[in-house]
């Protein structure tokens, strides 16, 4: 999930509008039930964010092991 770049939808919580783009910068879990995203917006801001909130447009560069 880090590095992921999301679209927000339905933003309830933060005041920024949805079909922003930011970049999850890390991932937060709350318990078993519940994760809370730290998304990086364009004005530089990490914001929390629950996962109901944006959705993913492209995952991030992963190390590919494979040969």
């Amino acid at each position: 999930m880090v590095g992921d770049l999301v679209v927000l939808k339905d933003c309830q919580t933060t005041g920024y509008e949805d079909g922003m783009i930011g970049l999850i910068v890390k991932v937060e879990p709350l318990g078993a039930l519940y994760t809370i995203y730290w998304i990086l917006m364009p004005d530089g801001v990490e914001v929390p964010m629950w996962d109901s909130e944006f959705e993913v447009l492209s995952e991030g560069r992963r190390s590919d092991n494979s040969s």
